[in-house]
């Protein structure tokens, strides 16, 4: 039993953030001309503290055709309490959350600059972010229809749902600061790469490709991304910059490249590729330099993932969970069972690794060893747990389990790090909630 005191959270609570004032005025003003009004788009909005959201006022029947005025009413204090304007046109303007919730309802008004007796209200929900941190997850509709990608706080609270397109939305992948997130959508007719702040706004098509793109990962230090795709008729490691430019075929080669992984420091990718004829773990320069086959072995070797200081590679090789030196050298068999070992993931400080294991093919667990394979433990008790992802202090494991339901429904569980202290924190009837995936700090 773990007896080490829990971290203190923040309780979430929420705040209320009226957008205007007065409401829309229908009364034909002097001389008989129609009455200015104006409207907000959108009337709603779902803010999580430190968030924003972009509004579009619309003046009907503008005399001078000055548009809108932008204020923010109802409260006090500045900025740090009640949030901020920018980017301020008379038509456009953006208010961005203060870093906790502003006390009571405030307003931002939007006011016809030819008429100032005509404005409009727009409402606006703002969650705190608990102080353990935030959890982005993939949520697809339990009837085989489309998903979403979320957020919440560690706790389960404050579910916001980032994407909310009636596209498919999959594979958050939160950049090394918090501030962004990576994920693939069908939204545009194929599968593109799209990036998104943490709140969800300005969700931008990094790829914008008639090819196949899937995410795969962030450079350490935010300006690099990586990604897959078929777009030379086979799949491909490619890099870009941030916002999209620059895109770079890494692996340039007729075999499949797959699973790319950054090193911690940045300067070179681990992936696995069949170009030797099965598959291999290989590594090679940031810029696409220096290729090496690490494992050079004749069983299949895929799914690199690097130790937190860069000094080991974890892998897989027939069913099993093997390590081995950055050079390649050292490889050892970690877990050494008959059962299918998948899913390695390093703890924070390189100590453990966290891994699924399935005896039968079929059912499930999550199990914990050290990083030389000892002491492996069962965490979990049922059957159909999955998708291990270690809280940024090492402290927690958010993980998804099967619970039932027609069409394979999934929840979102968090636990500590020795498997107590198992709680739920997604629970809907109409939807799955799977693959969680931690806020950096």
């Amino acid at each position: 039993m773990n007896t080490q005191q829990m971290p203190q959270r923040f309780l979430p609570f929420m705040g209320v953030l009226l957008l205007a004032a007065c409401g829309s005025d229908t009364t034909a003003p002097d001389g008989g001309r129609p009455a200015v009004s104006v409207s907000v788009v959108p009337t709603t909005a779902s803010l999580l503290t430190s968030g924003s959201q972009d509004f579009t006022a619309t003046v009907t029947n503008d005399p001078t055709n000055r548009g809108v005025a932008w204020s923010i009413t109802g409260c006090s204090g500045g900025p740090a309490v009640c949030g901020s304007l920018s980017n301020v046109t008379n038509t456009t303007a953006t208010y961005a959350a203060p870093t906790t919730v502003p006390p009571g309802a405030l307003g931002v008004t939007a006011t016809s600059v030819s008429d100032n007796s005509k404005s409009v209200m727009a409402r606006v929900t703002i969650t705190a972010v608990a102080a353990a941190g935030q959890i982005a997850f993939y949520s697809p509709s339990d009837n085989g229809g489309v998903g979403d990608i979320y957020v919440m706080n560690a706790d389960g609270s404050g579910q916001v749902n980032l994407t909310n397109n009636p596209a498919e939305d999959d594979g958050p992948v939160w950049s090394p600061d918090g501030t962004k997130i990576l994920f693939h959508t069908n939204r545009d007719g194929n599968p593109e790469v799209y990036v998104m702040n943490a709140d969800g706004s300005g969700q931008m098509n990094l790829t914008n490709n008639p090819a196949l793109d899937y995410p795969a990962g962030w450079s350490p230090d935010g300006s690099k991304i990586l990604f897959e795709t078929n777009r030379d008729g086979n799949y491909e490691i490619y890099v870009m910059n941030a916002d999209g430019s620059g895109q770079v075929n890494l692996t340039n080669n007729p075999a499949s490249d797959a699973d790319p992984a950054w090193s911690p420091d940045g300067s070179k990718i681990a992936f696995n590729s069949s170009r030797d004829g099965n598959v291999e773990v290989y590594v090679l320069n940031a810029d696409g330099s220096g290729l090496r086959n690490l494992t050079n072995n004749p069983a299949g070797d895929l799914r690199p993932a690097w130790s937190p200081d860069g000094s080991k590679i974890a892998f897989l090789r027939n069913l099993d969970i093997y390590v081995m030196n950055a050079d390649g050298s050292g490889q050892v068999n970690l877990t050494n069972n008959p059962a299918t070992d998948d899913q390695p993931a390093w703890s924070p400080d390189g100590s453990k690794i966290a891994f699924t294991r399935s005896p039968d093919g079929a059912s499930f667990s999550i199990y914990v060893m050290q990083v030389d394979g000892s002491s492996i433990t069962r965490l979990t008790t049922t059957t159909q747990d999955d998708g291990a992802a270690w809280s940024p202090e090492g402290t927690k494991i958010a993980f998804s389990s099967f619970s039932g339901g027609i069409y394979g429904q999934w929840q979102i569980y968090v636990m500590n790090a020795d498997g107590s202290g198992v709680t739920q924190l997604t629970s809907t009837s109409t939807r799955s909630n799977r693959d969680p995936v931690w806020r950096p700090r």
